[in-house]
């Protein structure tokens, strides 16, 4: 049967979500990237160059344009705008929106944003549109830089454009940016324009395309670190495996999936020193752990199903009261949510750490069977999770590797093209890449 995680979910909400999630990281970055957005739709919405579809997916772009911050060591350099030395943040960006974005074909974009377009011009191998898109978000982000960041003047930023037109810049796109007439601060302007979020909210993403998206957050927690990589779909596909076995109904299971998909948004916020903690957290860095639960219902923000939104927030609850961060007990949990907190625990025992391989069956089954006699976990699933582990961790197993093979493939890549000096050499390299024999799968 084909799963629909999020068919609950328009396009206002998916929004909401990835801008929560992303402030999460960082505020600043994130607020940049809402402000690019905002001027890449004010200098096309009316110029009559691309389809509305298109402008919508040019504005989601750009509002994950500097996504490749969040796993390089740039960020310092973003957050002061500096821009001398980008290609980490632009390649990294670009591989992952190629890979694990609903936006693979515009990725390119994303490794040229910062390139002059006197370099770019000379690129036959891109496509005009590509060439475009980079310099359009280039000119968006430099407009943003000069009059948030630097607090210069519209007529002034305007005039370093009409400076840079031809070399730097695009000149069709210069001219385009030039009748922008911003009268206040972009922000000001982004809030009082009636049109912005009413656009991008008007025309529909498709249920894969929000699934899509949402995936995309989680790949960017998971691949934090190496040691997180599968940790989300390996929750996710237990937590299938085991709503199979019992017989849930499809609708069920369909918010067993999202619920399990979404579980660990607010992980974004962790301090990566705490998630790859080599041992036994101590009692201070505990309570900041604790807190994803709490920051991914804020990320939530009211978006989403109650049932599914339940079914996220209590995988770390135990029937006896003794779980986090509400304490409640068997009788306020459902059977989703318990089969739920059971995949999330069989997830971190399979998997490895720098201390640890993952625990062999025998270990796992008596944490489960331990857990179930103290009163923690529900017994009957607990049972059907044992005589059924084998098949369950064959499965799950099955749908993991895909997902390493295009991770290692990712960061191999990556190292790649930092270790290129010329634009035509990386134009080269990404040219000759192929997409993964191996793509991601999911329930």
């Amino acid at each position: 049967m084909k799963m629909q995680y999020t068919n609950t979910l328009n396009n206002k909400s998916i929004i909401g979500i990835m801008r929560r999630f992303c402030s999460n990281i960082e505020p600043r970055l994130t607020e940049h990237g809402s402000r690019v957005a905002y001027i890449v739709f004010r200098m096309l919405h009316k110029a009559e160059l691309c389809s509305a579809t298109e402008l919508r997916d040019y504005c989601l772009l750009a509002h994950i344009h500097d996504i490749g911050a969040y796993k390089t060591e740039e960020i310092s350099r973003i957050l002061q705008f500096e821009t001398h030395n980008v290609w980490g943040h632009c390649s990294y960006g670009y591989l992952f929106i190629r890979y694990f974005s609903p936006l693979k074909k515009l990725a390119p974009a994303i490794l040229f944003h910062h390139t002059a377009w006197n370099l770019l011009e000379a690129q036959a191998e891109l496509t005009s549109s590509i060439k475009n898109v980079a310099q359009i978000i280039h000119i968006a982000d430099r407009i943003d830089i000069s009059m948030s960041v630097e607090k210069n003047s519209w007529k002034d930023t305007r005039n370093s454009l009409i400076k840079g037109k031809g070399t730097t810049y695009a000149p069709h796109l210069v001219d385009l940016a030039a009748k922008l007439n911003l009268t206040q601060t972009i922000e000001e302007e982004q809030r009082t324009d009636p049109d912005y979020f009413d656009f991008l909210t008007s025309i529909p993403l498709s249920t894969n395309n929000t699934t899509d998206y949402l995936k995309m957050l989680v790949f960017l927690i998971d691949f934090r670190s190496s040691y997180t990589a599968t940790h989300t779909i390996t929750t996710t596909s237990i937590s299938y495996e085991l709503a199979l076995l019992l017989n849930l109904p499809e609708s069920q299971i369909n918010q067993v999936l999202c619920g399990s998909l979404l579980h660990d948004l607010g992980k974004i916020a962790i301090p990566l020193e705490i998630l790859e903690f080599p041992g036994k957290l101590s009692s201070q860095a505990m309570s900041i752990m604790m807190t994803h639960v709490d920051l991914t219902e804020e990320i939530f923000g009211g978006a989403i199903d109650e049932t599914i939104q339940r079914i996220s927030l209590r995988h770390h609850e135990k029937l006896d009261g003794s779980g986090y961060p509400r304490g409640l007990t068997a009788k306020e949990l459902t059977v989703a949510e318990r089969l739920v907190a059971i995949a999330d625990i069989i997830s971190a025992l399979t998997g490895k750490r720098s201390y640890k391989d993952s625990f062999p069956k025998n270990k796992i089954t008596d944490i489960l069977r331990n857990q179930k006699n103290a009163g923690l976990l529900d017994p009957y699933i607990v049972d059907l999770t044992i005589k059924n582990l084998d098949m369950i961790l064959d499965n799950t197993y099955d749908r993991c590797t895909p997902i390493l093979s295009v991770y290692d493939k990712l960061n191999e890549e990556y190292e790649s093209i930092l270790q290129l000096h010329t634009l035509e050499d990386k134009l080269n390299f990404i040219l000759s890449l192929q997409d993964p024999d191996l793509e991601p799968v999911w329930p």
